[in-house]
Protein backbone atom coordinates (compact mmCIF):
# COMPACT_ATOMS: atom_id res chain seq x y z
CA UNK A 1 0.00 0.00 0.00
CA UNK A 2 1.16 3.17 -1.04
CA UNK A 3 2.79 5.92 1.72
CA UNK A 4 1.69 9.48 2.58
CA UNK A 5 3.64 11.46 4.21
CA UNK A 6 2.28 15.07 5.97
CA UNK A 7 4.52 17.52 7.33
CA UNK A 8 2.65 20.27 8.97
CA UNK A 9 4.36 23.85 9.39
CA UNK A 10 2.00 24.25 12.40
CA UNK A 11 4.43 27.34 14.02
CA UNK A 12 7.11 27.06 11.09
CA UNK A 13 9.37 24.27 10.18
CA UNK A 14 13.68 24.07 11.21
CA UNK A 15 15.85 21.77 10.77
CA UNK A 16 15.93 20.35 13.97
CA UNK A 17 11.86 20.71 14.43
CA UNK A 18 12.00 18.35 11.29
CA UNK A 19 14.14 15.93 12.70
CA UNK A 20 12.81 15.96 16.51
CA UNK A 21 8.75 15.75 14.32
CA UNK A 22 10.19 11.95 13.29
CA UNK A 23 11.62 10.54 16.37
CA UNK A 24 8.27 12.07 17.92
CA UNK A 25 6.61 9.69 15.28
CA UNK A 26 8.54 6.89 16.10
CA UNK A 27 10.31 6.69 12.36
CA UNK A 28 13.32 7.29 13.37
CA UNK A 29 15.29 6.53 16.73
CA UNK A 30 17.38 9.00 18.70
CA UNK A 31 19.85 6.59 18.90
CA UNK A 32 19.81 6.27 14.90
CA UNK A 33 21.18 10.43 14.47
CA UNK A 34 23.15 9.98 17.59
CA UNK A 35 26.04 8.36 15.67
CA UNK A 36 25.59 10.76 12.56
CA UNK A 37 28.29 13.77 13.75
CA UNK A 38 31.02 11.53 14.08
CA UNK A 39 30.49 9.79 10.26
CA UNK A 40 30.85 13.47 9.47
CA UNK A 41 33.77 14.05 11.87
CA UNK A 42 32.59 16.07 14.77
CA UNK A 43 33.50 13.34 16.99
CA UNK A 44 32.93 16.00 19.91
CA UNK A 45 29.31 16.47 19.24
CA UNK A 46 26.24 14.67 20.65
CA UNK A 47 22.32 14.92 19.62
CA UNK A 48 20.45 15.94 22.97
CA UNK A 49 16.74 14.12 22.87
CA UNK A 50 14.09 15.35 25.50
CA UNK A 51 10.50 15.75 25.91
CA UNK A 52 8.93 19.02 26.52
CA UNK A 53 5.02 20.40 26.38
CA UNK A 54 4.47 23.60 24.08
CA UNK A 55 0.92 24.78 24.39
CA UNK A 56 -0.19 21.18 26.53
CA UNK A 57 1.17 19.79 23.44
CA UNK A 58 3.91 16.99 24.20
CA UNK A 59 6.68 16.96 21.84
CA UNK A 60 10.52 15.82 21.31
CA UNK A 61 13.06 18.65 21.38
CA UNK A 62 16.38 18.03 19.83
CA UNK A 63 19.91 20.43 19.84
CA UNK A 64 23.42 19.60 19.09
CA UNK A 65 25.42 19.86 22.04
CA UNK A 66 29.85 19.94 22.41
CA UNK A 67 31.78 17.75 24.93
CA UNK A 68 34.74 19.67 23.72
CA UNK A 69 35.44 23.00 25.11
CA UNK A 70 37.66 24.01 22.64
CA UNK A 71 34.92 23.83 20.25
CA UNK A 72 33.68 27.12 18.20
CA UNK A 73 31.36 29.20 20.42
CA UNK A 74 28.72 29.07 17.28
CA UNK A 75 28.79 25.17 18.53
CA UNK A 76 27.04 25.82 21.69
CA UNK A 77 23.78 27.78 20.22
CA UNK A 78 20.91 26.26 18.32
CA UNK A 79 20.59 28.77 15.65
CA UNK A 80 18.17 27.26 13.45
CA UNK A 81 16.15 24.90 15.56
CA UNK A 82 12.76 27.07 16.15
CA UNK A 83 11.22 30.26 15.64
CA UNK A 84 13.02 33.03 16.48
CA UNK A 85 11.51 35.58 18.52
CA UNK A 86 12.80 38.97 18.29
CA UNK A 87 10.57 42.11 20.88
CA UNK A 88 12.98 43.79 18.56
CA UNK A 89 14.44 43.34 15.56
CA UNK A 90 17.86 41.20 16.79
CA UNK A 91 18.84 38.14 15.34
CA UNK A 92 20.77 34.96 16.32
CA UNK A 93 24.79 36.52 14.69
CA UNK A 94 27.96 36.02 16.36
CA UNK A 95 30.74 37.98 16.42
CA UNK A 96 33.59 35.93 15.53
CA UNK A 97 34.39 34.77 12.06
CA UNK A 98 34.70 31.07 11.07
CA UNK A 99 35.75 29.11 8.00
CA UNK A 100 34.81 25.90 7.52
CA UNK A 101 37.49 22.71 6.99
CA UNK A 102 36.64 19.32 5.61
CA UNK A 103 38.10 16.38 8.01
CA UNK A 104 41.24 15.28 7.79
CA UNK A 105 41.39 11.20 8.14
CA UNK A 106 40.25 10.06 11.38
CA UNK A 107 40.43 13.62 12.81
CA UNK A 108 37.67 15.46 14.75
CA UNK A 109 36.11 17.92 12.25
CA UNK A 110 35.88 21.39 13.28
CA UNK A 111 35.33 25.46 12.64
CA UNK A 112 38.70 27.14 12.50
CA UNK A 113 37.98 30.98 14.16
CA UNK A 114 39.60 34.10 13.30
CA UNK A 115 38.66 36.40 16.13
CA UNK A 116 39.60 39.32 14.41
CA UNK A 117 36.46 39.23 11.86
CA UNK A 118 33.00 40.58 12.44
CA UNK A 119 30.65 37.45 12.29
CA UNK A 120 31.14 33.62 11.96
CA UNK A 121 30.82 32.25 8.46
CA UNK A 122 31.36 29.07 6.68
CA UNK A 123 31.95 28.34 3.24
CA UNK A 124 29.63 26.71 1.07
CA UNK A 125 32.17 24.81 -0.64
CA UNK A 126 33.67 23.71 2.51
CA UNK A 127 30.45 22.22 3.38
CA UNK A 128 30.01 20.65 0.43
CA UNK A 129 33.53 19.19 0.29
CA UNK A 130 32.59 17.66 4.49
CA UNK A 131 29.74 16.15 3.16
CA UNK A 132 31.02 14.86 -0.21
CA UNK A 133 33.99 13.17 2.46
CA UNK A 134 31.70 11.97 5.17
CA UNK A 135 31.06 7.97 6.18
CA UNK A 136 26.96 9.09 5.60
CA UNK A 137 25.27 6.72 3.16
CA UNK A 138 25.43 7.61 -0.54
CA UNK A 139 21.51 8.90 -0.39
CA UNK A 140 22.43 10.86 2.86
CA UNK A 141 24.88 12.55 1.58
CA UNK A 142 23.22 13.06 -1.67
CA UNK A 143 19.88 14.52 -0.19
CA UNK A 144 22.55 17.06 2.60
CA UNK A 145 24.51 18.62 -0.48
CA UNK A 146 20.96 19.04 -2.27
CA UNK A 147 19.82 20.85 0.89
CA UNK A 148 22.71 23.01 0.91
CA UNK A 149 22.77 23.77 -2.67
CA UNK A 150 19.45 24.94 -2.47
CA UNK A 151 20.41 27.30 0.61
CA UNK A 152 23.76 28.32 -1.14
CA UNK A 153 21.61 28.99 -4.68
CA UNK A 154 19.62 31.09 -2.85
CA UNK A 155 21.93 33.04 -0.89
CA UNK A 156 23.72 33.54 -3.89
CA UNK A 157 20.94 35.43 -5.71
CA UNK A 158 19.79 37.33 -2.70
CA UNK A 159 23.22 38.72 -2.53
CA UNK A 160 24.18 39.13 -6.11
CA UNK A 161 27.12 36.77 -5.90
CA UNK A 162 28.08 33.38 -7.74
CA UNK A 163 27.24 30.42 -5.93
CA UNK A 164 31.11 29.02 -5.30
CA UNK A 165 31.50 32.64 -3.14
CA UNK A 166 28.55 31.83 -1.06
CA UNK A 167 29.39 32.02 3.32
CA UNK A 168 26.99 30.85 5.25
CA UNK A 169 26.89 32.36 8.88
CA UNK A 170 23.96 30.87 10.85
CA UNK A 171 23.67 28.01 8.77
CA UNK A 172 26.94 27.34 8.46
CA UNK A 173 27.34 26.41 12.17
CA UNK A 174 28.42 23.26 12.94
CA UNK A 175 24.48 22.62 14.68
CA UNK A 176 22.90 23.75 11.73
CA UNK A 177 24.80 21.38 9.51
CA UNK A 178 23.91 18.38 11.76
CA UNK A 179 20.45 19.61 11.45
CA UNK A 180 20.74 18.99 8.02
CA UNK A 181 22.20 15.89 7.88
CA UNK A 182 19.76 14.94 10.61
CA UNK A 183 17.11 15.79 8.10
CA UNK A 184 18.03 14.03 5.18
CA UNK A 185 18.62 10.89 7.23
CA UNK A 186 14.86 10.86 8.20
CA UNK A 187 13.87 11.54 4.61
CA UNK A 188 15.91 8.51 3.09
CA UNK A 189 14.83 6.37 5.74
CA UNK A 190 11.43 6.71 4.62
CA UNK A 191 12.15 5.99 1.21
CA UNK A 192 9.93 6.84 -1.44
CA UNK A 193 6.75 8.33 -0.65
CA UNK A 194 3.57 10.97 -1.98
CA UNK A 195 4.37 13.88 0.09
CA UNK A 196 2.32 16.76 1.44
CA UNK A 197 2.79 19.82 2.95
CA UNK A 198 0.50 22.93 4.57
CA UNK A 199 1.45 26.41 3.28
CA UNK A 200 4.72 27.64 5.29
CA UNK A 201 4.23 30.10 8.11
CA UNK A 202 7.61 32.65 7.42
CA UNK A 203 6.96 34.71 10.28
CA UNK A 204 6.48 38.85 10.67
CA UNK A 205 8.01 41.69 11.41
CA UNK A 206 11.76 42.73 11.22
CA UNK A 207 14.95 41.07 12.33
CA UNK A 208 18.65 42.04 12.35
CA UNK A 209 21.50 39.36 11.54
CA UNK A 210 24.97 39.63 9.80
CA UNK A 211 23.74 41.79 6.71
CA UNK A 212 21.97 43.75 8.50
CA UNK A 213 18.03 44.95 9.64
CA UNK A 214 15.79 42.77 7.51
CA UNK A 215 11.89 42.19 7.46
CA UNK A 216 11.00 38.81 7.58
CA UNK A 217 11.50 36.55 5.53
CA UNK A 218 14.78 37.66 5.04
CA UNK A 219 16.59 37.90 1.93
CA UNK A 220 17.69 34.27 1.17
CA UNK A 221 14.66 32.63 3.09
CA UNK A 222 12.32 34.62 0.81
CA UNK A 223 14.11 33.32 -2.18
CA UNK A 224 14.05 29.66 -0.96
CA UNK A 225 9.96 30.58 -0.91
CA UNK A 226 9.75 31.98 -4.42
CA UNK A 227 6.96 29.51 -6.06
CA UNK A 228 5.60 28.72 -2.59
CA UNK A 229 2.37 28.83 -0.83
CA UNK A 230 3.16 30.52 2.50
CA UNK A 231 0.90 31.00 5.01
CA UNK A 232 0.07 33.96 7.57
CA UNK A 233 1.25 34.49 11.07
CA UNK A 234 -1.64 32.93 13.26
CA UNK A 235 -3.18 35.47 15.32
CA UNK A 236 -2.85 33.58 18.50
CA UNK A 237 1.11 34.78 18.50
CA UNK A 238 0.98 38.23 19.39
CA UNK A 239 4.94 38.41 18.97
CA UNK A 240 5.56 41.63 16.46
CA UNK A 241 9.09 40.41 15.65
CA UNK A 242 8.68 36.71 14.95
CA UNK A 243 11.18 33.97 12.54
CA UNK A 244 8.83 30.91 12.28
CA UNK A 245 10.53 29.39 9.52
CA UNK A 246 14.41 29.26 8.77
CA UNK A 247 16.20 29.11 5.81
CA UNK A 248 17.66 25.63 6.57
CA UNK A 249 14.01 24.65 7.16
CA UNK A 250 12.54 25.86 3.93
CA UNK A 251 15.33 23.85 2.14
CA UNK A 252 14.46 21.07 3.85
CA UNK A 253 10.75 20.75 2.52
CA UNK A 254 11.87 21.84 -0.64
CA UNK A 255 14.24 19.53 -1.40
CA UNK A 256 11.15 17.06 -0.90
CA UNK A 257 8.80 19.07 -3.48
CA UNK A 258 5.95 18.77 -1.88
CA UNK A 259 2.10 18.83 -3.00
CA UNK A 260 0.68 22.02 -0.81
CA UNK A 261 -2.01 21.22 0.28
CA UNK A 262 -4.71 22.98 3.24
CA UNK A 263 -5.37 19.61 4.98
CA UNK A 264 -4.59 15.83 6.10
CA UNK A 265 -5.21 14.16 3.06
CA UNK A 266 -6.96 11.05 3.43
CA UNK A 267 -5.59 7.71 4.38
CA UNK A 268 -5.48 5.66 7.44
CA UNK A 269 -2.69 7.31 9.77
CA UNK A 270 0.05 5.15 11.09
CA UNK A 271 2.77 7.69 12.72
CA UNK A 272 2.55 11.02 13.60
CA UNK A 273 4.65 12.93 16.06
CA UNK A 274 5.63 16.80 16.91
CA UNK A 275 9.06 18.58 16.74
CA UNK A 276 9.77 21.24 19.36
CA UNK A 277 11.13 24.73 18.69
CA UNK A 278 12.37 26.45 21.96
CA UNK A 279 10.94 29.73 21.66
CA UNK A 280 7.64 29.56 24.04
CA UNK A 281 4.75 30.87 22.23
CA UNK A 282 2.44 30.69 24.97
CA UNK A 283 -1.18 29.40 24.09
CA UNK A 284 0.10 28.89 20.87
CA UNK A 285 1.95 25.41 19.88
CA UNK A 286 6.06 25.68 19.04
CA UNK A 287 5.99 22.77 17.15
CA UNK A 288 6.38 21.03 13.63
CA UNK A 289 4.14 18.26 12.58
CA UNK A 290 5.15 14.66 11.19
CA UNK A 291 2.24 12.45 9.84
CA UNK A 292 2.68 9.02 8.33
CA UNK A 293 -0.58 8.12 6.40
CA UNK A 294 -1.41 4.49 4.31
CA UNK A 295 -3.74 5.69 1.29
CA UNK A 296 -7.00 4.72 1.33
CA UNK A 297 -7.97 3.70 -2.16
CA UNK A 298 -12.06 4.39 -3.06
CA UNK A 299 -14.07 2.02 -2.91
CA UNK A 300 -13.82 -0.29 -5.72
CA UNK A 301 -10.67 1.83 -7.29
CA UNK A 302 -7.42 -0.02 -8.34
CA UNK A 303 -4.31 1.32 -9.99
CA UNK A 304 -5.73 1.37 -13.04
CA UNK A 305 -7.26 4.89 -12.75
CA UNK A 306 -5.99 7.68 -12.94
CA UNK A 307 -5.62 10.13 -9.65
CA UNK A 308 -6.09 13.78 -8.90
CA UNK A 309 -6.88 16.82 -6.38
CA UNK A 310 -8.98 19.07 -7.06
CA UNK A 311 -10.73 21.91 -5.00
CA UNK A 312 -14.57 22.64 -4.70
CA UNK A 313 -15.67 26.05 -4.35
CA UNK A 314 -19.41 26.78 -3.43
CA UNK A 315 -21.56 29.77 -2.29
CA UNK A 316 -25.37 30.71 -1.67
CA UNK A 317 -26.76 33.40 -3.43
CA UNK A 318 -30.41 34.74 -2.81
CA UNK A 319 -30.20 38.12 -3.85
CA UNK A 320 -29.08 38.43 -8.06
CA UNK A 321 -30.71 37.90 -10.50
CA UNK A 322 -31.28 34.23 -12.89
CA UNK A 323 -29.32 35.71 -16.01
CA UNK A 324 -26.21 37.59 -13.54
CA UNK A 325 -25.59 33.98 -11.87
CA UNK A 326 -26.09 32.52 -15.44
CA UNK A 327 -23.56 34.61 -16.37
CA UNK A 328 -20.68 33.84 -13.37
CA UNK A 329 -21.20 30.50 -13.84
CA UNK A 330 -20.46 30.94 -18.02
CA UNK A 331 -17.26 33.22 -17.20
CA UNK A 332 -15.74 30.61 -14.72
CA UNK A 333 -15.77 27.88 -17.14
CA UNK A 334 -14.33 30.01 -19.80
CA UNK A 335 -11.90 31.25 -16.70
CA UNK A 336 -10.63 27.66 -17.01
CA UNK A 337 -13.00 25.88 -13.59
CA UNK A 338 -12.85 22.38 -14.59
CA UNK A 339 -16.74 22.87 -13.73
CA UNK A 340 -19.51 24.95 -12.44
CA UNK A 341 -23.25 23.32 -11.46
CA UNK A 342 -26.40 25.39 -9.71
CA UNK A 343 -28.01 24.26 -7.37
CA UNK A 344 -32.02 25.05 -6.45
CA UNK A 345 -32.01 25.59 -2.49
CA UNK A 346 -34.11 27.04 0.16
CA UNK A 347 -32.11 29.51 2.25
CA UNK A 348 -32.55 31.51 5.39
CA UNK A 349 -35.93 33.55 5.96
CA UNK A 350 -37.54 31.05 3.78
CA UNK A 351 -35.77 32.96 0.57
CA UNK A 352 -34.97 30.73 -2.63
CA UNK A 353 -31.67 30.63 -3.43
CA UNK A 354 -29.24 29.08 -5.57
CA UNK A 355 -25.77 27.27 -4.94
CA UNK A 356 -23.05 27.97 -7.38
CA UNK A 357 -20.84 24.93 -6.93
CA UNK A 358 -17.53 25.55 -8.71
CA UNK A 359 -14.53 22.40 -9.48
CA UNK A 360 -11.12 23.83 -9.71
CA UNK A 361 -7.53 22.15 -9.97
CA UNK A 362 -5.67 22.76 -6.62
CA UNK A 363 -3.00 25.29 -7.71
CA UNK A 364 -5.61 27.64 -9.65
CA UNK A 365 -8.98 27.54 -7.10
CA UNK A 366 -7.62 30.60 -4.87
CA UNK A 367 -8.17 32.95 -8.50
CA UNK A 368 -11.34 31.47 -9.06
CA UNK A 369 -12.41 32.17 -5.37
CA UNK A 370 -11.01 36.19 -5.45
CA UNK A 371 -13.12 36.54 -9.20
CA UNK A 372 -16.41 35.02 -7.74
CA UNK A 373 -15.90 37.21 -4.64
CA UNK A 374 -15.27 40.11 -6.38
CA UNK A 375 -18.19 39.48 -8.98
CA UNK A 376 -21.19 37.92 -7.15
CA UNK A 377 -23.22 39.70 -4.62
CA UNK A 378 -21.71 36.89 -2.17
CA UNK A 379 -20.24 37.74 0.71
CA UNK A 380 -18.86 34.20 1.82
CA UNK A 381 -17.63 31.27 0.22
CA UNK A 382 -16.66 27.69 1.04
CA UNK A 383 -14.46 25.17 -0.02
CA UNK A 384 -12.44 21.77 0.38
CA UNK A 385 -9.83 19.67 -1.25
CA UNK A 386 -11.08 16.50 -2.77
CA UNK A 387 -9.23 13.22 -4.01
CA UNK A 388 -10.42 12.57 -7.08
CA UNK A 389 -10.07 9.27 -9.26
CA UNK A 390 -10.68 9.55 -13.66
CA UNK A 391 -10.29 7.70 -16.34
CA UNK A 392 -7.81 8.51 -19.21
CA UNK A 393 -8.94 9.95 -22.02
CA UNK A 394 -8.45 10.31 -25.78
CA UNK A 395 -10.12 11.62 -29.03
CA UNK A 396 -10.98 9.52 -31.70
CA UNK A 397 -12.73 11.11 -35.19
CA UNK A 398 -15.23 8.89 -36.41
CA UNK A 399 -17.78 8.38 -39.33
CA UNK A 400 -21.42 9.13 -39.20
CA UNK A 401 -23.84 9.99 -41.59
CA UNK A 402 -23.72 13.60 -41.31
CA UNK A 403 -20.11 13.75 -41.12
CA UNK A 404 -17.08 12.78 -39.11
CA UNK A 405 -17.86 13.57 -35.38
CA UNK A 406 -15.37 13.12 -32.31
CA UNK A 407 -15.99 10.77 -29.76
CA UNK A 408 -14.68 11.28 -25.93
CA UNK A 409 -12.97 7.88 -25.19
CA UNK A 410 -12.60 6.40 -21.28
CA UNK A 411 -9.77 3.80 -20.49
CA UNK A 412 -7.90 2.29 -17.67
CA UNK A 413 -4.71 2.67 -17.67
CA UNK A 414 -3.92 -0.40 -19.21
CA UNK A 415 -5.81 0.79 -22.31
CA UNK A 416 -9.04 -0.89 -21.43
CA UNK A 417 -12.32 1.04 -23.33
CA UNK A 418 -14.78 1.49 -20.52
CA UNK A 419 -17.12 4.06 -22.13
CA UNK A 420 -17.38 6.53 -24.83
CA UNK A 421 -19.15 9.47 -25.86
CA UNK A 422 -19.90 11.77 -28.91
CA UNK A 423 -18.63 15.55 -28.55
CA UNK A 424 -21.94 17.87 -27.70
CA UNK A 425 -21.16 20.81 -29.39
CA UNK A 426 -20.44 18.35 -32.53
CA UNK A 427 -23.79 16.87 -32.03
CA UNK A 428 -25.76 19.82 -32.07
CA UNK A 429 -24.25 20.93 -35.18
CA UNK A 430 -25.70 17.96 -36.29
CA UNK A 431 -29.29 18.07 -34.86
CA UNK A 432 -29.20 21.55 -36.26
CA UNK A 433 -28.23 20.64 -40.04
CA UNK A 434 -30.99 17.81 -39.90
CA UNK A 435 -33.20 20.38 -38.34
CA UNK A 436 -33.81 18.69 -34.80
CA UNK A 437 -33.12 14.82 -36.20
CA UNK A 438 -30.89 12.66 -33.73
CA UNK A 439 -30.67 10.22 -36.02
Amino acid sequence: MSKILFLDSVAGVAGDMFAAAFVDAGLVAASELAVLPAQLGFNAVEIDVRSVTKATMCATHLSVTSQSESAPHSLSHSHDGHAHEHDGPEHHAHDHHAHGTPPASGSESHLVVDPAADHAHTHYADIDRLIAGSQLAAPVRARAQRIFRLLAEAEAAAHGMPVGDVAFHEVGSIDSIVDVVMAAYCIEKLGPVRCCATPIRPGRGFITMAHGTHPVPPPASARLLADTPVAATPAAITRANVELSTPTGIAILKSLAPEFVAEVPAGTIRHQGLGAGTMDLGAFPNVFRVILLDANPAPGATEAYESDRVVEIVCNIDDDSAEHIAWLAEQLLAQGALDVWLTPAMGKKGRLLTSLSVLATATGWSAHADWLLRNSTTFGLRYRTWDRLKLARRFERRASPSGEITYKVGLTSTGEVLKEKAEFDEQRAQWEQRGGARK
